[in-house]
């Protein structure tokens, strides 16, 4: 099984998308575009439930 992340899923007008096969191995890469594409340097308890309502099981 496979996990994928696309930044337009929660609403960024953004065409990243990231695929790993552990959930645990997705969320760094999705930290480190965060901070290098939107500059966005603490990802909050809010913006981190965003983002793993939006990872999708392949």
């Amino acid at each position: 099984m496979s996990y994928s992340f696309r930044c337009k899923d929660i609403g960024m007008n953004c065409g990243f998308e990231a695929r790993a096969d552990k959930q645990e191995e997705l969320m760094p890469v999705i930290q480190a575009h965060a901070k290098g594409s939107h500059g966005i340097n603490e990802i909050t308890p809010d913006l981190m439930n965003k983002v793993k309502a939006a990872v999708k099981k392949a």
